[in-house]
C-alpha cells in the first residue's frame, strides 16, 4: 500500500463491525492505564514503560520520515533505550507533520490487509492536517473511557447509549453500533436542530460527550437526563462550570485534553483544578522551553517522536491526592478562545466553523470578524484551485445558524498569512460593539 496515494477523506465512518476483532486490546489498553496510573514509585513507573521504547523504535524505522531524519542527525531508534534518552532526538512539528503526512505511517510489509484511514484535523492553528490512522487508532478512546468509568467507579448498564452532543453548526446528526461498549449504540444529536433536548431525552444517554457551550445549553433546560459520566474537551472548561454541570446532570464531568494528531493526552483531575494526569503509558509528554511534546508509546501505525503540539504547560511527577500516581501537566493553556459577537451584542463560538474547513485542500486559513456582519477569510491554498466561492457561501449559511441574519464573507486568496507567536489563531475578531 503507498500512503501517497491516499486522498483526504471526509466521509463519517460509520461501519462499526470490524470493532469485536480490537475487544482484547480495548481491554489491555484499559487495563495498563489503570495499572500504570496506580505505581507509586517513579522508578518503578520509568521501568514499567521503558519497554514500550523497543517497539516504537521498530516503528520508527519503517517509517521513511523518521528514519531518513534520524539517519541525517546521526540517531538511530535503537538508541532508545531508557526515557532519558527521549529528550535527546529531533523535535517533530506539525508543519512536517502537514507536509510529510504520506511519509511518516510505519507499515509492516506482512500486513497486507491493513486498511488504513486517512482523516484531517480542522485545523487548531488554520492549518488542517491530514493524517493517516489504523483501525485501532479510530477506536482507542472507548479503551480510555473504560479506563475513566472504571477510575471514577461508574458502572454502566448493559447495551450502554453514547450521545455526542453537537453544537456545530453543521447540523449532523447519526446512529451507529458500538460493539466496543457492551454492543451500546453512539447517537449524535445536533443542538441546532429543533427539539434536541427530546432527542436527547428519548436517547437516555449512559455516557454524554458535551464541548462547555453543549453543557452550558444543558445548564439552561430543566428535566434533564441522567447520565453516569461526562465529558467534555477541545476548550476551556472553567471550574465554575465544570461544578454547575455535574450538579445539573447529577454525574462527573471529565474535562479531557486530546488531539486529532496524537489522540487521549491527559485529563484533568477532578480534585484538583488545573492539574492534568498524563495517560501512561500510552504517551510521554514532556515540556520543552514551556511547550508541551508529545512521544505516542502505544502502538499505531503513525508513530509520533516528540511532537511539537503547541500548547503550553509544565510537567512534573505526581502523587495526587484523588489517588493518581505518574506525571501530570499543570499551568496549561490549551486551545485559545475566540468568540464573534453576534448583531445583537451576543458571544458566539468561533470554533464552531471549524468543522468547515476540513473539506476544502488548504494549506491555512483565517476568518475574522471586521464589524456586526462583515467577516474577512484569508486562504491559503495546499494545491490547485479551491473553490472560494462554495466556501464563501457554506460559510454565509453557517453564520446564520449561530446568529447573523446577513453575514457577509469577503474571501481572499493570499500567498501567506501573517502569524504572531507559537500558535496561530485562525479565527480572529477585531470589531468590538460599541455600548447602548
Amino acid at each position: 500500500m503507498n500512503p501517497a496515494m491516499l486522498a483526504p477523506s471526509v466521509r463519517i465512518q460509520r461501519r462499526t463491525g470490524g470493532q469485536r476483532r480490537w475487544a482484547d486490546r480495548a481491554r489491555e489498553s484499559a487495563e495498563s492505564l489503570r495499572l500504570h496510573s496506580r505505581i507509586r514509585d517513579e522508578a518503578l513507573a520509568r521501568a514499567a514503560l521503558e519497554p514500550r521504547l523497543a517497539r516504537l523504535g521498530d516503528a520508527l524505522l519503517r517509517s521513511p520520515y523518521h528514519a531518513r531524519t534520524l539517519r541525517r542527525a546521526g540517531f538511530s531508534p535503537r538508541d532508545l533505550r531508557s526515557l532519558d534518552d527521549i529528550r535527546h532526538f529531533p523535535l517533530l512539528d506539525r508543519e512536517t507533520l502537514r507536509r510529510r503526512w504520506a511519509e511518516l505511517p510505519a507499515l509492516d510489509p506482512a500486513d497486507r490487509d491493513l486498511e488504513l484511514v486517512a482523516v484531517q484535523s480542522s485545523g487548531s492553528t488554520g492549518r488542517p492536517v491530514t493524517l493517516l490512522k489504523d483501525p485501532y487508532d479510530c477506536v482507542h478512546m472507548w479503551a480510555v473511557l473504560a479506563f475513566w468509568t472504571g477510575w471514577l467507579g461508574v458502572t454502566l448498564p448493559p447495551r450502554p447509549r453514547v450521545v455526542l452532543l453537537c453544537s456545530l453548526s453543521g447540523g449532523i446528526e447519526y446512529s451507529v453500533r458500538l460493539p466496543l461498549v457492551d454492543d451500546g449504540a453512539l447517537h449524535r444529536i445536533s443542538l441546532v436542530r429543533p427539539r434536541a433536548l427530546e432527542r436527547l431525552l428519548r436517547a437516555r444517554p449512559a455516557v454524554l460527550f458535551a464541548d462547555p457551550d453543549g453543557l452550558h445549553w444543558l445548564e439552561s433546560r430543566d428535566g434533564l437526563p441522567r447520565p453516569r459520566i461526562v465529558l467534555s474537551s477541545a476548550q476551556y472548561l472553567a471550574p465554575e462550570q465544570r461544578s454547575r454541570a455535574a450538579a445539573a446532570l447529577h454525574a462527573p464531568v471529565v474535562n479531557y485534553y486530546a488531539s486529532t494528531d496524537t489522540g487521549p493526552i491527559a485529563w484533568e483531575c477532578l480534585l484538583s483544578h488545573g492539574r492534568f494526569h498524563t495517560l501512561v503509558p500510552d504517551v510521554w509528554v514532556e515540556s520543552v522551553a514551556g511547550e508541551l511534546v508529545v512521544t505516542r508509546l502505544r502502538p499505531s501505525v503513525l508513530p509520533l517522536l516528540r511532537y511539537r503540539t503547541g500548547d503550553r504547560g509544565e510537567i512534573s511527577p505526581d502523587a495526587c491526592p484523588c489517588g493518581y500516581h505518574g506525571w501530570s501537566i499543570t499551568r496549561f493553556t490549551g486551545r485559545r478562545q475566540c468568540t464573534f459577537l453576534t448583531p445583537d451584542g451576543r458571544e458566539a463560538d468561533a470554533w464552531k466553523l471549524a468543522w468547515l474547513f476540513k473539506h476544502y485542500p488548504l494549506h491555512s486559513f483565517r476568518l475574522t470578524q471586521r464589524g456586526a456582519e462583515e467577516f474577512e477569510l484569508q486562504l491559503v491554498p495546499e494545491r490547485g484551485i479551491v473553490d472560494v466561492g462554495d466556501l464563501r457561501d457554506r460559510l454565509e449559511t453557517a453564520l446564520g445558524r449561530l446568529g447573523w441574519a446577513r453575514a457577509s464573507v469577503a474571501p481572499a486568496v493570499v500567498a501567506a498569512i501573517p502569524c504572531t507567536g507559537e500558535k496561530p489563531d485562525p479565527f480572529r475578531r477585531t470589531w468590538r460593539a460599541l455600548p447602548a
